[in-house]
């Protein structure tokens, strides 16, 4: 039976983990910075679950290959939930009482299923909103030039590692998914203008 040192300690595994770092932090919601951080944690996890390696089953390189996906998996769920958590406390409505009067009573009672979907965004827009919404799309596409206009379809329709791909062949030179990635946000300025909404 394989030790938790030859697997640790086999040659492909620094290699390994090193290369699967490094194409993590490509990602736009990764930076260079993370390389270090994600290579420390990628070997501790291939440190806790060495044990489960048994030779009969397959290579060590199929093994930590395995082990470091679920790992990389694990990592991107983790990233999403923090990011839609942004920090906000959690509220219980049935808990949390408020004053009505000379009485209490739970949040729940007061609010309704519109409210829970206008506070996730879920409910729907008024035709003056929609009209409104497609008039603001409208101009800030106006401000866009072909190109950005081009990159921002593509995008859309295929994704930002098909873009970075495209936009390397055009160029002739390497534009990475996060070159993509601030292209993108530098574009979504010209729709975040006060001037669009009237304000």
């Amino acid at each position: 039976m394989a030790t938790r040192h030859d697997v640790v300690d086999h040659p492909s595994t620094a290699e390994l983990i090193k290369t699967k770092a490094r194409q993590l932090c490509r990602r736009t919601d990764f930076s260079t910075s993370d390389v270090d951080e994600c290579e420390q944690e990628m070997r501790i996890y291939v440190w806790r679950k060495s044990h489960l390696y048994d030779p009969a089953r397959g290579s060590v390189e199929a093994f930590i290959n395995t082990a470091l996906k679920s790992w990389i998996g694990m990592e991107l769920r983790r990233r999403r939930r923090h990011k839609r958590w942004n920090g906000r406390p959690t509220i219980s409505i049935e808990r949390t009482k408020i004053e009505c009067g000379r009485d209490e009573i739970s949040l729940s009672a007061i609010l309704s299923e519109c409210d829970g979907r206008r506070h996730t965004f879920c409910h729907g827009l008024t035709p003056l909103e929609l009209l409104i919404l497609q008039e603001c799309i409208r101009q800030g596409l106006s401000r866009l030039s072909p190109e950005e206009r081009d990159l921002l379809h593509h995008v859309a329709e295929h994704g930002v590692a098909s873009a970075a791909r495209e936009w390397s062949e055009r160029l002739g030179f390497p534009f990475s998914r996060r070159q993509v990635g601030n292209e993108l946000l530098r574009i979504r300025g010209k729709f975040e203008d006060p001037r669009l909404s009237g304000q």
